[in-house]
C-alpha cells in the first residue's frame, strides 16, 4: 500500500511517515510538501490513500491548501480514499464542507489531529482496507451480473 502525505512542515512529515511504518511495515511511504506537487505524483504514481495537512503555506491561490486539493482530487476520482490531518479549527470546518459536499464522513478515520496515536492510524487503515475491498467486491458483483445469461 502507498501512502502520499502532503505536508509542507519536515518534521511533522517525518514524524507522521516514521509512525505509520511503525504500525505497517509493508506501507510506502511518499511526502510532498505542496499540492501542485501532489497533484503530479497522483498523476504518475499508485497511490492507495493521501494524507493531507490543512495549510500547506502556499499563496497562489491554486490548489494552496488540504481542503482544495482533496475537493481537486475528489472532482477527478470521488472514491479516492482521503485523511485530513490538521490541529486548525479552520482548517477542520474547510475539510468539513469539502467532506460534505463529496458525501464523505468525516470521522476518528478520516480526520486526524497532528498528534495521532499508533492506534488511530492502525484502526484507520483497517478502515480504509475495508472500504477498498467493499468497493472491489461490489465491482466484480456488478461486473458478473452483465455477464449472467437469462433463465429460461
Amino acid at each position: 500500500m502507498r501512502v502520499l502525505i502532503v505536508e509542507d512542515n519536515a518534521f511533522n512529515a517525518f514524524c507522521l511517515s516514521r509512525l505509520l511504518t511503525t504500525v505497517d511495515k509493508q506501507l510506502q511511504v511518499a511526502v510532498v510538501n505542496d499540492s501542485l506537487s501532489a497533484i503530479n505524483y497522483l498523476a504518475e504514481n499508485d497511490v492507495s490513500l493521501v494524507i493531507l495537512d490543512g495549510d500547506l503555506g502556499a499563496a497562489d491561490g491554486l490548489h494552496c491548501n488540504g481542503p482544495a486539493l482533496a475537493e481537486h482530487i475528489w472532482q477527478n476520482d470521488s472514491h479516492f480514499p482521503l485523511i485530513a490531518w490538521s490541529d486548525s479549527e479552520c482548517m477542520r470546518n474547510a475539510f468539513v464542507d469539502i467532506f460534505r459536499k463529496y458525501n464523505k464522513p468525516l470521522n476518528d478515520y478520516t480526520c486526524w489531529t497532528k498528534v495521532v496515536s499508533q492506534e488511530r492510524i492502525r484502526q484507520s487503515l483497517i478502515y480504509f482496507m475495508a472500504q477498498s475491498s467493499e468497493r472491489y467486491f461490489h465491482y466484480k458483483q456488478n461486473s458478473r451480473q452483465e455477464h449472467c445469461l437469462p433463465a429460461a
